[in-house]
C-alpha cells in the first residue's frame, strides 16, 4: 500500500463514521508489515513533544486545530514507512504515545525524564529500563533528557535497543553521560548479541563523542549505508546532524540502508508559510535484511 492509498483509506474511514477508527487504522498497518517480515526497519524521531514546527503567526490557525489531532497525524505518517521499532526523544505525555502506539497496533515502554523518551515497537518487549546505571542513583547533572535500554524479541533474535537524548550544549556533561552509556552497554557489546543504539545524541560527526561511539564497535548506519542528505534539523531548512542510528554485532552485517526522511509531513513546504512540520528534528531510518 502506499501513501496515497493508506492515506484514502484511513479518509474513507472517517467518512464512513467508524467508531473505532484506530483499530481499523491498526489493522491496515499490521496487513502492510506482512509484506516486510524478511527486513528489520527502525526510526528515531525526536517528535518535539509532538507539537508541530515551526510556530509562527502566518500558520497559527492551522496548527492549533491540528493539535488535537497529532496522534492520528503521527501514526499515519510513521505508519506509511511500516517500521518495526519508533523511537521518540522530547515525547508527549504517555497516554499520547500509547494513543499513537495503539493506533499503529504496536506495543511501547515510555521512559519518563525532563524530556521523556518512547520506543514503539511491533515486537515483544522482553524487559526494559529507564536510565539504567552501573551503580547508585542518577546523578542530578546527567541525563536530564532520557536514557533508556529495552530488550526486544525480534523474528530471528534478541535485540538490545538503548534510546538516548543526550544534553544539548555542554560537551563536558556529554562526555560523562557517554562514558556511563558506554559502561552500562559493555555486558551487552561483549555478549555478541545484536545492539541498536539510536537518538537525538546533540553532537556532530566532527564532535569527540562520535569517535567514541566508533572506537567501542558501533557502526553509524548513515555513514555506512547512507543515501539521501544526512542533515536532521531544523525540519525547515536543515544545517546539522545530530539524530543517529548506531549498531553493532550481527545486525550490523545486514544492514541495507539509512535515510534521513526530510520528506512528507516531517518536513515543511518552502512555498507556503502556512506550513509546519511534525516536529523540528527529521527521522532518521534505518532498513536491515
Amino acid at each position: 500500500m502506499n501513501r496515497r492509498e493508506f492515506l484514502i483509506a484511513s479518509g474513507a474511514l472517517a467518512a464512513a463514521g467508524l467508531t473505532q477508527p484506530k483499530l481499523a487504522l491498526a489493522q491496515v498497518a499490521g496487513k502492510d508489515r506482512d509484506e516486510v517480515k524478511s527486513s528489520l526497519r527502525t526510526i528515531t524521531y525526536n517528535v518535539l513533544a509532538c507539537r508541530g514546527y515551526p510556530r509562527v503567526d502566518a500558520n497559527e490557525t492551522l496548527l492549533a486545530r491540528a493539535q488535537n489531532q497529532m496522534a492520528i497525524r503521527f501514526a499515519l505518517e510513521l505508519g506509511l514507512y511500516k517500521p518495526d521499532i519508533v523511537s521518540f526523544q522530547e515525547s508527549p505525555s504517555e497516554k499520547l504515545v500509547a494513543s499513537i502506539a495503539r493506533q499503529m497496533g504496536m506495543r511501547h515502554v515510555y521512559f519518563p525524564g525532563g524530556f521523556p523518551g518512547t520506543i514503539i515497537t511491533r515486537f515483544k518487549i522482553m524487559e526494559s529500563e529507564n536510565c539504567p546505571l552501573i551503580r547508585g542513583p542518577r546523578p542530578k547533572e546527567l541525563f536530564t533528557r532520557h536514557w533508556g535500554r529495552a530488550v526486544l524479541q525480534t523474528d530471528r533474535e534478541e535485540l538490545a535497543l538503548f534510546s538516548a537524548h543526550l544534553h544539548p550544549n555542554k560537551e563536558d556533561i556529554r562526555a560523562r553521560e557517554v562514558t556511563e552509556i558506554l559502561a552500562v552497554m559493555g555486558r551487552d557489546l561483549r555478549s555478541g548479541r545484536s545492539l541498536l543504539f539510536q537518538g537525538d545524541l546533540n553532537h556532530k560527526p566532527d564532535g569527540p563523542e562520535y569517535k567514541r561511539w566508533l572506537d567501542a564497535g558501533f557502526i553509524d548506519t548513515f555513514a555506512e549505508k547512507g543515501t539521501g542528505q544526512p542533515l536532521t534539523i531544523p525540519s525547515t531548512a536543515p544545517i546539522k546532524r545530530i539524530d543517529y542510528i548506531l549498531v553493532h554485532g550481527p545486525l550490523a552485517r545486514r544492514l541495507r540502508e539509512c535515510r534521513v526522511l526530510f520528506e512528507g509531513a516531517f518536513r515543511t513546504n518552502p512555498g507556503d508559510p502556512r506550513s509546519f512540520a511534525l516536529s523540528d528534528h527529521i527521522p532518521v531510518m534505518a532498513t536491515f535484511d
